[in-house]
């Protein structure tokens, strides 16, 4: 991810989002109105209302960064979850509102002039769209920031509003029916709500303490089995605070190891798995075998080798 400070890549990102959404939201408000679409007025509202929420995602990444103290021991992690969960509900009334002025429409008729200018502006829009939520989705997955991957599926919903209306301005020029606007919007709005609905999952997921992915779990075991004096380990939890993941378990090790070795062995599979589960916080807790232990491949006291090297491994299992 290179040398620059990860909290710095997402800011940037948030702020590449505001002002893009800002410009095209009031681009296509403008020719919504002169035309009377409601698909170009609805793709407005929600480029400006991405505005306000990519605002207040910029403000929540720089709580979420900020380093763990006395009152918050794990962290801020959790506001970009919160945050999320706030995106989620804006974007589901969203699309409720655009489903619901289709529909009005759809019943009452409007007309809609100079189609060719829409389309035009549509254009613009869908490309800016498509560059916003790149840039979200890309630092989102550098950095496994949740509150960046939201707003990224949000700026993608900006790309099928997009294309819906485009699609319906297209028809309305070739055959001259002003219908195909709401009906197109309508489906636009059920796409929008299907993305909220994704995004308030992921969210309350993380806020309930939800264990992480099973192969991010296989990851662990597969790092902790390959040490030579490890028995075995118990009570594994896991669980995300915004971009960090935080792991705790215990292992059973050798009773016959220093203390200097075991915190040193200890010490080594905690940075092992920091470097396997990315942006990771891990906690072990040694604990010795019991007397009369049978495992003799475990055992030091029956080691190959005098000089026992803490870090020593066994081939994977």
């Amino acid at each position: 991810m290179g040398a620059e400070p990860m909290a710095i890549r997402k800011e940037r990102a948030a702020r590449f989002a505001i002002a893009g959404a800002a410009v095209l939201g009031l681009l296509k408000l403008v020719t919504g109105l002169l035309i009377g679409s409601i698909g170009l007025i609805s793709a407005a509202i929600d480029s400006l209302v991405d505005v306000l929420i990519s605002t207040v995602n910029l403000f929540s990444i720089r709580l979420a960064e900020s380093p763990a103290d006395a009152g918050h021991p794990y962290g801020h992690g959790k506001v970009e979850n919160l945050a999320g969960l706030l995106q989620a509900g804006v974007i589901g009334v969203m699309g409720g509102w655009v489903i619901a002025e289709a529909i009005r429409r759809l019943l009452r008729g409007v007309p809609i002039q100079h189609v060719d200018w829409g389309i035009a502006v549509i254009l613009v829009s869908i490309g800016g769209s498509w560059l916003i939520a790149w840039r979200l989705r890309r630092t989102a997955r550098e950095t496994d920031s949740v509150i960046l991957l939201a707003d990224s599926y949000h700026y993608a919903t900006d790309i099928w509003t997009g294309l819906g209306v485009l699609a319906a301005l297209v028809l309305i020029r070739l055959t001259g029916i002003p219908l195909f606007d709401p009906l197109i919007a309508i489906g636009v709005g059920g796409l929008i709500l299907g993305a909220a609905g994704k995004i308030a999952r992921r969210s309350i997921w993380d806020l309930m303490d939800s264990a992480l992915p099973a192969h991010e779990q296989g990851e662990i075991d597969r790092i902790i089995r390959r040490h030579a004096f490890v028995l075995s380990y118990h009570d594994l939890r896991t669980r995300r605070s915004g971009s960090r993941r935080l792991i705790d378990f215990s292992v059973v090790l050798c009773r016959h190891l220093p203390l200097g070795e075991t915190h040193d062995l200890v010490d080594h599979i905690e940075k092992e798995i920091e470097a396997g589960v990315s942006h990771s916080d891990v906690v072990i807790h040694p604990e010795p075998c019991p007397e009369g232990c049978p495992a003799t491949e475990h055992c030091v006291l029956t080691a190959d080798r005098p000089d026992l090297f803490a870090h020593q491994r066994v081939p994977d299992r």
